[in-house]
């Protein structure tokens, strides 16, 4: 049995997007540097990526992101040669690396028996496809570690990237973050997420998604290749919105224990939000524009990935999750400005009442003046007078008019509970039930309510509407 590999990894470095549209050029160059031996894989239309087709009267003669879209999704796609003598592992594999701040490394494992134990998310199970994956796992987080290395050493100055921090519940960077498996004619051995998985058709080969693996009959090179770079968008989808929800988790949690309470702490708190937003937002964006260039087997792989994943719905989430967080961060940033103008007009009525107190005194002042340079009582006592009246004015009343409301607000939570020695309610009367001249009911007779309710709705059927049932 066949069984091709997709590595996922995550960059040290995020790159300006806004940046890779101006001047690309200076970001893959370094980039390639990063990849000793690699091979840049060829479009069947001789374009290399870099200024215009080959084929100058036309523009887009096919269905093709490199070219087509504003920003060219893959900042390098090539083959490579891994070597690791100390493992005894070498091997050929393709290295895809996006504008998005994701890597991807695609090889084949070596054949295996069709009956090979693939449960390995059973415990207990898949010793056998753990230990064919044990030497190639090692040998690949080691090349994957070297070039995270060389990247951030060769692209670190560079303006137009900036490294990748390690955010409360990110994933971590520079790291291989899952192995997706897919097996090339495995028969009836599939693990049960196969299995039950999503499937689509490209011609005559069959695909069928799961978690950890995807299966494949019927398949050509053509056709796997193409399964291939769906799977490379799908998961590039999944990171997007990934990412997006857990800087928004992050960030619900940080308001909702840090608050803000102060205005140092909106503007912080600000800026984080509108950095998030922006950065979702730009990258949703240019991944959507990269979408629409995409063949239409590699956009139904694509669409079938997002089905089985949950990528889909979980996408639509983000969208309410984002807005409920910026509707709570206003509401809070609005109770801050409440209370600063709600100090600031106590601030404005103590300063008001003193200077009524003043104006008082300095008319007094002038009523009692004489004639000499030094005047007698009372104009000390007035000195004194006004400065007691300030200093009471701005710190005794703020804080007298603060203590009131507290408890005022404490006065009304106990006063709002029923206290025990309460008498208990009276039990509901019953209804005086209709009375004919034939057979009139004697006076104690009563009606229950709930027979009354159903009487009124036999006679009044849309009555019924809104009362529950």
């Amino acid at each position: 049995m066949r069984i091709i590999t997709v590595v996922t990894f995550s960059l040290p470095v995020d790159f300006s997007l806004s940046s890779l549209i101006e001047d690309r050029v200076a970001v893959v160059e370094p980039l390639r540097a990063c990849f000793p031996g690699l091979r840049l894989q060829q479009p069947a239309d001789g374009y290399t990526g870099e200024g215009e087709p080959a084929d100058e009267d036309i523009v887009l003669d096919y269905p093709e992101p490199n070219h087509a879209a504003r920003i060219e999704n893959a900042l390098l796609d090539g083959t490579v040669r891994i070597q690791d003598p100390e493992l005894g592992v070498e091997f050929t594999a393709r290295v895809y690396v996006s504008s998005l701040s994701i890597g991807f490394v695609v090889f084949d494992l070596p054949p295996c028996a069709d009956d090979i134990d693939l449960h390995i998310d059973k415990p207990g199970r898949g010793g056998q496809l753990r230990d064919l994956e044990a030497p190639y796992r090692k040998a690949l987080g080691r090349q994957i570690r070297s070039w995270c290395a060389d990247m951030k050493q060769a692209l670190g100055p560079l303006d137009s990237v900036g490294e990748r921090t390690a955010e409360d519940g990110m994933l971590p960077a520079g790291r291989m973050l899952w192995w997706h498996r897919i097996l090339v004619e495995p028969g009836d051995n599939v693990p049960v997420s196969v299995r039950v998985g999503v499937t689509c058709t490209l011609g005559e080969t069959s695909c069928t998604v799961g978690y950890l693996f995807s299966r494949i009959t019927g398949a050509d090179e053509e056709s796997l290749q193409e399964y291939v770079n769906g799977l490379i968008l799908a998961s590039q989808n999944w990171l997007i919105i990934d990412d997006a929800t857990r800087l928004t988790s992050t960030q619900l949690m940080r308001i909702e224990t840090d608050g803000p309470h102060n205005q140092a702490e909106i503007d912080r708190q600000y800026d984080e939000i509108l950095d998030l937003t922006d950065k979702a937002t730009f990258r949703s964006v240019i991944f959507s524009e990269s979408i629409r260039y995409v063949s239409n087997s590699q956009l139904t792989v694509k669409n079938t990935v997002d089905e089985a994943w949950g990528i889909s719905e979980e996408g639509r989430t983000l969208t309410d999750r984002m807005a409920a967080l910026r509707e709570i961060f206003n509401l809070r940033r609005e109770r801050v400005a409440n209370r600063r103008d709600e100090f600031r007009n106590k601030v404005i009525v103590a300063l008001t009442s003193l200077a009524i107190v003043q104006c008082v005194f300095v008319w007094y002042d002038f009523y009692t003046e004489d004639k000499v340079k030094t005047a007698p009582q009372p104009r000390p006592l007035i000195a004194y007078a006004v400065l007691i009246v300030f200093v009471l004015g701005l710190l005794v009343v703020p804080l007298a008019a603060s203590l009131w409301r507290r408890l005022a607000a404490r006065m009304r939570r106990h006063g709002g509970r029923r206290s025990p020695q309460s008498p208990p309610r009276p039990p509901v009367q019953g209804i005086p039930a209709p009375r004919s001249d034939s057979d009139p009911a004697p006076p104690h007779h009563r009606i229950p309510a709930s027979r009354l309710n159903i009487r009124r709705n036999a006679a009044f059927p849309w009555s019924s509407c809104g009362t529950g049932g």
